[in-house]
């Protein structure tokens, strides 16, 4: 059984090219069409279609999908396992992460777990909360970091308790205050974090009745911190987004807090591959430094 075709099936259904599948496989385009007829033939089945967009997958082929997937999975258990009866750490893990954690936090806990495992690849997928838990749900990755309640569809542990904060310009009218009055958001002018899907931030000021007054709004975290401590503006999000400052600015606690967790997430019911719980472990332990 070759099982890189199951690895070409599944790539091609997820990029709908076979250009971009055999750019993330690092083969060419003729080898994974090759992989994909060999298949075809072999089930006696047509996988893809082609339309203006490229390709589509056909419902025979959306019906393989999930085995495909469960195929490929148990095998990369398996080469997990003999590798590690060999004493030898190698071998692909897939990690998915909302984009401010995988921008601030995961840099230095991958550099930490490469220390030990070097040999092992790891596969960073970015995105929001919604995109980050469908991509686990549907097996493509092997586990995530997501926000309660969100979290808490799957098998997980806590891994990060966070809070909202205020940053604002060193010289700052609250420079000298313990806590940041959530109130002030409607009359300073306020540097906003573009919220895509989760309108956690929005949310929490809707509660406390402020409106606040937008005077810039931006995509970049190291924008709007940049911003701030120009005397721009200031700007309201989590502290982990802020984690490690190095901006001249400071970080005031709010006079309303508002909590969340971050948790790591696998599958329910799922066997999960040695090396996978490895990383598991290790990301939990940096967790602690940071905490």
């Amino acid at each position: 059984m070759n099982i890189q075709k199951y690895h070409a099936f599944l790539k091609v259904a997820q990029y709908k090219s076979i250009s971009k599948a055999a750019a993330d496989m690092g083969y060419t385009q003729s080898a994974v069409s090759k992989m994909i007829m060999e298949l075809e033939k072999e089930w006696a089945l047509t996988l893809f279609t082609r339309n203006h967009d490229g390709l589509a997958i056909t419902p025979d082929g959306t019906a393989l999908l999930e085995d495909a997937r469960r195929l490929l999975h148990d095998y990369e258990r398996l080469t997990y396992t003999v590798s590690a009866l060999h004493g030898l750490a190698q071998g692909t893990i897939r990690l998915g992460a909302p984009f401010s954690i995988s921008a601030n936090i995961l840099p230095g806990a991958l550099k930490e777990f490469q220390n030990h495992y070097p040999n092992i690849k790891i596969e960073l997928v970015e995105g929001e909360d919604a995109d980050i838990s469908n991509l686990l749900h549907r097996g493509e990755i092997d586990l995530c970091i997501l926000p309660t309640p969100l979290a808490d569809r799957y098998d997980s542990v806590e891994l990060f308790s966070d809070s909202l904060v205020a940053a604002v310009p060193m010289d700052s009218t609250y420079a000298d205050t313990r806590v940041f009055p959530v109130k002030a958001f409607s009359t300073e002018n306020t540097i906003r974090l573009k919220e895509i899907e989760d309108y956690d931030i929005t949310n929490f000021l809707e509660h406390q009745k402020v409106v606040p007054h937008i005077a810039y709004e931006v995509s970049d975290v190291n924008v709007m911190l940049s911003m701030v401590e120009k005397g721009l503006g200031i700007c309201l999000d989590y502290a982990l987004l802020f984690k490690p400052l190095r901006y001249q600015v400071l970080i005031k606690p709010l006079d309303k807090t508002r909590h969340r967790t971050l948790k790591l997430c696998v599958r329910n019911n799922i066997a999960i591959p040695p090396l996978v719980d490895v990383f598991r472990q290790s990301l939990k332990e940096y967790a602690k430094t940071l905490n």
